[in-house]
């Protein structure tokens, strides 16, 4: 088991799955690399981060998906940790829910582009809860999408 898995609890993370952190997310990437542009997520939360990293492994390992991520530390005024699920649009959202509500039971908000991200566009539920900065720095549309690097 290497450190990183120690380090953030994850036992039933098979040697295939690669796992980084940035510094803020918890980065799951599968064996393969996607043969699909990527174009936005699936969106899971709940309280219990070592939950969302168990669903983002089972998609992972078992069901097609190849990346995802859930935030190591919450935000001020958050108390859920979100799992983003990736994928290239929102063919799986029927799938994900009646797998959800079968096996994972958590918050399941479907699909979200990475356009809508970058313009800012967040629940209210979400925007509600963070501080005036914070909720502005979510709320600011961002000019370039900036590619991760691992």
């Amino acid at each position: 088991m290497s450190m990183e898995t120690r380090f953030w609890g994850i036992q039933g993370v098979h040697q295939t799955m690669k796992i980084k952190f940035d510094g803020y997310w918890i980065w799951l990437f599968g064996e393969e690399k996607p043969n699909y542009e990527i174009t936005g997520k699936y969106l899971f939360f709940s309280e219990d981060k070592r939950k969302l990293i168990g669903i983002a492994t089972n998609e992972i390992e078992k069901h097609g998906f190849h990346e995802a991520k859930v935030n190591n530390s919450l935000l001020k005024g958050q108390t859920e940790h979100v799992l983003c699920l990736y994928y290239k649009d929102d063919s799986r959202k029927h799938e994900l829910a009646e797998r959800n509500k079968q096996e994972y039971g958590v918050k399941y908000r479907y699909w979200k582009s990475d356009m809508a991200t970058l313009k800012g566009q967040y629940s209210m539920e979400f925007l509600e809860k963070l501080s005036k900065s914070d909720r502005q720095y979510f709320a600011t549309p961002k000019l370039s999408k900036t590619k991760k690097v691992f």
